[in-house]
């Protein structure tokens, strides 16, 4: 039996977690204390205190790309890995034909009509001047999701706006880049959210769809 020793609000433990469900793999999750000095079971196993660790047998691992490189090299690829990867990705991106600015008019075009509202726009050089100028990012907010998400959990910021991108490419193409509206708000762990930021993504989906 695969033990994955954890803690839910562990950003390198959600990586693991993510493949192993990936790979349709069982395992036994042991959550640690959250005080260090007292992980001394975990201390036993791999010499360390630090989450995630991996025990399969007599094997052990300790570094959560460790871990995947050993799950992926181990245990075969099912079916549905990939749609697994799909609904589980925090961030969306493809490429278009046409130039950044191009790009950029056309994407604020389908916002529009999709019910966004796009609240700023930062060219790359205000960011940083090692940034093109041809760099743009976007913040962009669903007016009637930011209303519930902030009935919801007015301390959850990151729900009501989402970051995208428009980056110069080669060939003077584009790619456009988004955060994922639900993968914004997996850690909190509120159901309620992950609703409202669904709604969210099924109209970025079409959004980017329409690109």
């Amino acid at each position: 039996m695969l033990t994955l020793y954890q803690a839910e609000w562990c950003a390198y433990c959600h990586r693991v977690r993510q493949v192993m469900t990936e790979l349709g793999l069982t395992y036994l999750a042991v959550n640690v204390a959250a005080d260090r000095e007292e992980r001394a079971d975990l201390m036993a196993i791999s010499d360390q205190v630090g989450v995630p660790v991996l025990q399969d047998g007599d094997k052990v691992f300790s570094d959560s790309d460790e871990i995947i490189e050993y799950l992926r090299g181990t245990y075969p690829t099912p079916e549905d890995a990939e749609d697994h990867a799909a609904l589980g990705a925090w961030r969306a991106a493809g490429a278009v034909s046409l130039a950044p600015r191009a790009a950029l008019a056309h994407l604020r075009e389908l916002l529009e009509e999709k019910g966004f509202k796009i609240i700023a726009q930062v060219r790359g050089p205000k960011i940083s001047e090692r940034l093109p100028k041809e760099y743009v990012l976007l913040y962009v907010t669903a007016p009637v999701a930011a209303v519930k998400t902030i009935e919801i959990d007015p301390l959850a910021p990151g729900a009501v706006l989402l970051p995208m991108a428009v980056i110069p490419a080669e060939s003077g193409t584009s790619v456009i880049a988004s955060a994922d509206p639900v993968g914004q708000v997996w850690l909190f762990g509120e159901p309620e959210l992950n609703r409202v930021q669904s709604a969210v993504k099924k109209r970025l989906i079409e959004v980017l769809d329409e690109l």
